[in-house]
């Protein structure tokens, strides 16, 4: 008579706790280079920064729109950031968060370095909306990063944002 087969595994099979830790512990180290690095690169930061700011725009356009109100995007002195602000100056609330709807640089690591370099606006250092959500004026927002340049264009009377010189192509959707 045939005897039942049995197999048998002498040495156990996975991973050890000391062999998962050293992983995680090199997927850490890795990482924490690893991301820093990607991030400092211009065309990684600057385009993120500029593609933001046209959102943020946008966002505020879209609210002067749906409440018929003057709204405006406020460029600070010292080009650390922007706001949004309703026409008395106060600021608008957040969409993404409580408080007012203010980006700065320099609080988010993801953007530090980056400056608003030049606002060219018959307005000076805003761009403006009417209570259709068309922009006021034409108006040009230049953003730097480690001497590399993006520049935000909105278009008097549609409106519509375009962003030069980003390394993959962005399109202004609209209202």
């Amino acid at each position: 008579m045939a005897k039942p087969h049995r197999t048998q595994n002498p040495t156990p099979s996975g991973f050890t706790v000391l062999e998962l830790l050293i992983i995680l512990a090199l997927l850490t180290i890795t990482a924490s280079v690893g991301i820093p690095a990607y991030f400092a690169r211009p065309e990684v930061t600057l385009d993120s920064a500029a593609r933001l700011l046209a959102a943020d725009m946008r966002e505020v356009q879209n609210r002067a729109a749906l409440y018929r109100l003057p709204l405006s995007v406020e460029f600070p002195a010292g080009g650390s950031g922007y706001c949004g602000v309703h026409a008395d100056g106060k600021p608008l609330s957040s969409p993404y968060q409580d408080g007012p709807f203010v980006r700065i640089f320099a609080a988010d690591a993801v953007f530090e370095g980056v400056q608003v370099v030049q606002v060219q606006s018959p307005e000076g250092d805003r761009v403006s909306f009417t209570p259709k959500g068309l922009s006021a004026t034409t108006a040009s927002i230049v953003l730097g990063f480690d001497g590399e340049t993006r520049t935000i264009r909105i278009r008097k009377g549609s409106g519509l944002i375009e962003i030069t010189d980003l390394d993959d192509p962005w399109f202004d959707a609209g209202l």
